[in-house]
């Protein structure tokens, strides 16, 4: 899931899009008509599944679950993913546009045992007070909705290690650059009242060491800033090179914008092979990264499989 989806954005090595895509340009020309089965669409959310091998062992994670509970169970049947093959979930935080299609997701597991990792922090209330005064709330995951005998509920402030230690949850991210100073409008309920807070400490991502290529990173909005993410992510598996950032680099807005060249500066420094901004990016920062990393930039659109190996 993420906000957009252009059907006719053509595949690539990497990029394999949905209509493009050998597997469902097989399936249209052995019967042609684009809208025999459902398509997938977009919301403002986002979701990624994540299948890792290492020789004889694999396994798949799912990422998020976007917004709604409709909307990831629509594209899980038009995708034609099965959750019998996903073997645990990560909430990389407790926003509503990231974990609100957990309930859907989890009604469709049936009875199977599947461990959900999280912050603490994920369950907190939230809001935005714009600066007119308007207040926007952010639900969170209700722990009770979530405590049934099929979830195993993993609350995680440290890294933790997925499906056989091939993938690794960040945790809570170390906050290094200087520009990267959070989201100040940004406020959690705590203890009967509510305070700021900026720094969104359940952000976390998850982390794959590609062999002989480097960390692929997988994050939801990037609250912790998309420089501390890569940089956090280096020192705790210390490993420098960077193969592949996906998702939300959260670039979008008057708070945002402005802090879109020190972050394309020195995501050119640390120089990794591909990018694909997604979600809450946002359109300047997403065309600013395709004309300064045209090499490395890969547009996101729902349905695409990035084939890295």
């Amino acid at each position: 899931m993420d906000n957009s989806l252009d059907l006719l954005i053509p595949s690539t090595e990497v990029a394999q899009r949905f209509l493009f895509s050998p597997k469902w340009l097989q399936k249209f020309q052995a019967k042609p008509g684009l809208f025999d089965g459902p398509l997938p669409f977009a919301e403002h959310g986002y979701s990624a599944l994540i299948s890792v091998k290492d020789e004889e062992k694999q396994g798949t994670v799912l990422f998020d679950t976007g917004a709604s509970k409709k909307g990831i169970l629509w594209n899980m049947d038009a995708l034609e993913i099965d959750p019998a093959n996903i073997q645990a979930i990560i909430l990389s935080h407790g926003h509503a546009d990231h974990a609100l299609g957990l309930p859907g997701f989890i009604d469709r597991l049936g009875t199977r045992n599947l461990p959900l990792v999280l912050h603490p922090d994920a369950y907190l209330d939230r809001k935005l007070v714009l600066p007119d005064g308007i207040e926007l709330g952010l639900p969170a995951p209700e722990k009770q909705d979530l405590r049934r005998e099929n979830i195993e509920i993993i609350e995680s402030v440290g890294p933790s290690m997925l499906v056989d230690g091939m993938l690794l949850v960040s945790g809570e991210i170390t906050r290094s650059t200087d520009f990267e100073k959070g989201f100040p409008i940004h406020f959690a309920h705590r203890h009967d009242s509510w305070e700021p807070d900026p720094l969104i400490l359940d952000d976390q991502c998850a982390i794959i060491n590609l062999k002989d290529k480097g960390l692929v990173i997988v994050t939801g909005c990037g609250h912790s800033g998309i420089i501390n993410i890569i940089r956090n992510a280096q020192r705790i598996t210390g490993i420098e090179e960077i193969y592949a950032v996906i998702g939300g680099f959260h670039l979008s807005g008057a708070v945002f914008e402005p802090i879109i060249p020190e972050t394309i500066s020195a995501l050119k420094l640390i120089n990794p092979r591909y990018v694909m901004p997604g979600h809450c990016t946002g359109w300047k920062a997403s065309h600013q990264l395709s004309r300064d990393m045209p090499d490395a930039f890969i547009p996101n659109s729902v349905g695409t499989t990035l084939i890295l190996k």
